[in-house]
């Protein structure tokens, strides 16, 4: 699993390799530039340079980015994301976007991959995404709860949490759960429920509490994570 930092600077090697190969493989001034521009992500970042160490780091160790070092004087990097998920060029350009732009319909996706030189239609692209998400191994997207208003269902990729997934997620009211939404007006309408359809207050209200609870704990790792990069950079 990646971090949303990891995230990014995966994107967007891959996103710099399909649309200006000539910048590729990139140095880490122009990594750094190309995690924190303004256009094609969201969310947007204002990145570090220890930020940028830190999830190159990791990304080696994962085997996902490689340093390459040749008779520059800045040491450059590439991805290896061919090699281990096993991408054609199709995939590789949704999947980026996925990655720098979070997840996003077949239709918002098609003017966006063709400036990586993938020129398809929206029907080829959600062919393309349903493939994605059937692979045998590693599943690598999935198709997102409609959100109110929405009309095309869009698809975010399995990589990694992203950095605003609480506000990203489809409000619970969209949903319907009769475990998340037991009302006095639904048990009038069915008098006689089974065991099986009886809903505990106290046990959802139980529930509701542990998954803020968690969600609190991971935001904190996160934040303590980014504190930990600035207090001693070279250890992490």
């Amino acid at each position: 699993m990646l971090d949303p930092v990891e995230q990014r600077v995966l994107g967007v090697l891959m996103e710099k390799e399909l649309a200006v190969p000539d910048s590729y493989p990139m140095t880490e001034a122009t990594l750094l530039a190309g995690c924190n521009q303004k256009s094609n992500r969201d969310p947007e970042m204002a990145l570090e340079s220890h930020d940028l160490h830190m999830a190159l780091q990791s990304l080696r160790e994962k085997q996902l980015v490689i340093r390459v070092d040749g008779s520059s004087r800045s040491a450059k990097y590439r991805h290896d994301v061919d090699t281990m998920l096993g991408l054609d060029q199709g995939q590789r350009a949704v999947l980026c976007e996925l990655l720098i732009r979070g997840p996003q319909a077949p239709g918002a996706l098609k003017p966006r991959v063709s400036r990586m030189d993938y020129h398809a239609n929206p029907h080829e692209i959600l062919d393309l995404l349903e493939a994605l998400a059937a692979r045998g191994g590693t599943k690598l997207v999935e198709q997102q709860p409609k959100r109110p208003r929405e009309r095309d269902q869009r698809w975010g990729h399995l990589l990694g949490p992203r950095e605003d997934e609480g506000e990203e997620g489809p409000p619970a009211a969209t949903v319907p759960s009769p475990v998340a939404e037991p009302t006095a007006p639904i048990s009038a309408a069915q008098p006689s429920p089974t065991p099986a359809a009886t809903v505990d207050p106290e046990l959802a209200s139980r529930v509701e509490l542990l998954e803020k609870q968690v969600t609190s704990l991971s935001e904190e790792m996160f934040r303590l994570r980014r504190i930990l990069k600035q207090l001693a950079p070279d250890e992490f």
